[in-house]
């Protein structure tokens, strides 16, 4: 479900009601608000309020900002997502959660590209934690470092960018995820040089193993940020378990030293690695496509991002 709000110049209200009705919504609620700005002006906003299901408003939303009208610098757009909503449209059709709108999927993934304190300091705690789960070879510690590492929607950002052609959200996710990587290995190292060897996790999964894992964690997280009722989290624990060892197992060996040659050799590891990640890109960006997700409806509002 979703609650839309749009706020309009005057005398446009009409227009954006016409298209809510079209995208199927039975009812839409409008009034006029006063809009101060700091600089002393004043305007007046029609302000047009919607309470639909999460696939009418995608459909809505996706309209409004591919209309040609519409203008980032003129309209605003806030979209909530409600407990509950009670009205004369049934919760059968009220509650259906996919597909989310397309703005967002868009500005979810880019509030998880920004490489911030919080980021840098997840990352390198899940590292050492991780780290010293794969040197002792205790499982349940791997598992508290993966649970909170933001890699996949950094890899989605990636795939969601490159169909939607929105440049700037596809190099930002490709930034982070380097950093990230860096943080990871950084990590590994750390935590070797604090311990001792040998470090007794050494498992690798088979090259097409790896591959048929990514093909499966980029469709189902596709899915999972498409739907409102998606478990992101246990797919971001498979993603994570994915992306997120060899990197630290990289750390980890520079110190240590790398296992001997009858075991698989790192610059196959590293080129597994990278092939998992274009997998799980190009599987989220085949998944976003299938969903409908066009990037016609996020030029106004992308040219606008460019301008910050």
């Amino acid at each position: 479900m979703r609650l839309v709000r749009v706020k309009a110049p005057a005398g446009k209200g009409e227009e954006v009601a016409q298209v809510a009705f079209g995208a199927g919504i039975a009812q839409v609620t409008t009034h006029q608000q006063q809009v101060r700005r700091a600089n002393g002006e004043t305007e007046t906003k029609d302000v047009i309020d919607i309470e639909t299901a999460t696939p009418k408003a995608k459909v809505f939303l996706d309209a409004l900002m591919a209309a040609p009208y519409f203008d980032v610098e003129k309209y605003s757009i806030a979209v909530r997502q409600p407990r509950a909503v009670v009205s004369r449209e049934g919760p059968v059709k009220l509650t259906r959660p996919l597909v989310e709108p397309t703005i967002d999927i868009f500005e979810e993934l880019w509030q998880f590209s920004h490489v911030t304190y919080g980021f840098v300091g997840r990352v390198i705690i899940a590292a050492m934690l991780l780290a010293y789960g794969m040197i002792q070879s205790q499982l349940l510690i791997m598992l508290g470092g993966l649970l909170f590492l933001p890699l996949l929607p950094l890899l989605l950002a990636m795939g969601f960018g490159l169909w939607t052609r929105q440049w700037r959200l596809a190099g930002q996710g490709l930034f982070a995820f380097l950093a990230g990587i860096s943080l990871l290995v950084a990590g590994g190292v750390i935590v070797a040089l604090l311990t001792d060897p040998p470090m007794q996790y050494n498992q690798h999964n088979p090259f097409i193993v790896g591959l048929l894992i990514s093909v499966g964690v980029g469709i189902a997280a596709g899915l999972a940020t498409g739907d409102d009722v998606g478990r992101r989290e246990m797919i971001g624990l498979a993603a994570t378990a994915q992306m997120a060892i060899l990197p630290v197992w990289f750390g980890v060996s520079f110190v240590f030293g790398f296992p001997p040659l009858d075991s698989t050799p790192p610059a196959e590891r590293a080129l597994a690695f990278a092939l998992n990640a274009v997998t799980i890109i190009i599987a989220a960006l085949c998944t976003y496509a299938l969903l409908g997700m066009r990037g016609e409806s996020l030029k106004s509002f992308a040219a606008a991002a460019t301008r910050d």
